[in-house]
């Protein structure tokens, strides 16, 4: 556990030094390394980035039997809805069982949280640079904030949740 919070202080330290990065195709590239090992600790699993005939996947993980892909993009302005139609293309062509986590670092705009659930149901949510940032700094494990996250999804079909929210639903079970 003492191990797990000395690496963490780590990444959350490279995670801020990357924020500050002027070169966005760098730190995305960099992120995508701190995201691997960041699950690794946690004993998700983690698979590098990898290619499908005519798609890249930034990378998967299991947690509790399921395989979840990932997809991360870091640009300066939260992403329209386009980004995520095409992570759902991915989950989908692959089974009816594929589950994803979108790792959004500025958070998904409203209209695009709106598309992505409906007519359909939703088969991944948003993490954003916040609650990465929870994680990092211990204020919910990775595999709490996973399992929370994955919930509500399930029960409520919410893609996206205020980080404050996970925390309140929380301590009032």
């Amino acid at each position: 556990q003492q191990r797990r919070s000395q690496v963490l202080r780590q990444f959350k330290e490279t995670f801020l030094h990357l924020a500050a990065e002027s070169d966005r195709n760098k730190a995305g590239l960099a992120l995508e390394q701190l995201l691997n090992r960041l699950f690794e600790i946690f004993d998700l699993q983690p698979r590098q980035p990898f290619r499908v005939i005519g798609e890249q996947i930034d990378g998967s993980f299991e947690l509790e039997g399921q395989i979840y892909l990932l997809e991360s993009k870091w640009e300066k302005h939260a992403l329209p809805e386009a980004e995520l139609l095409i992570f759902r293309g991915k989950i989908e062509s692959k089974s009816t069982f594929t589950r994803g986590v979108f790792i959004a670092l500025n958070d998904i705009s409203g209209p695009a949280r709106d598309a992505i659930t409906r007519g359909k149901a939703p088969s991944f949510f948003v993490m954003n640079g916040h609650d990465l940032l929870m994680v990092l700094s211990e204020a919910i494990s990775l595999t709490d904030f996973l399992k929370q996250r994955i919930r509500l999804l399930a029960e409520e079909g919410r893609v996206s949740v205020p980080f404050a929210e996970l925390v309140r639903a929380k301590t009032v079970v």
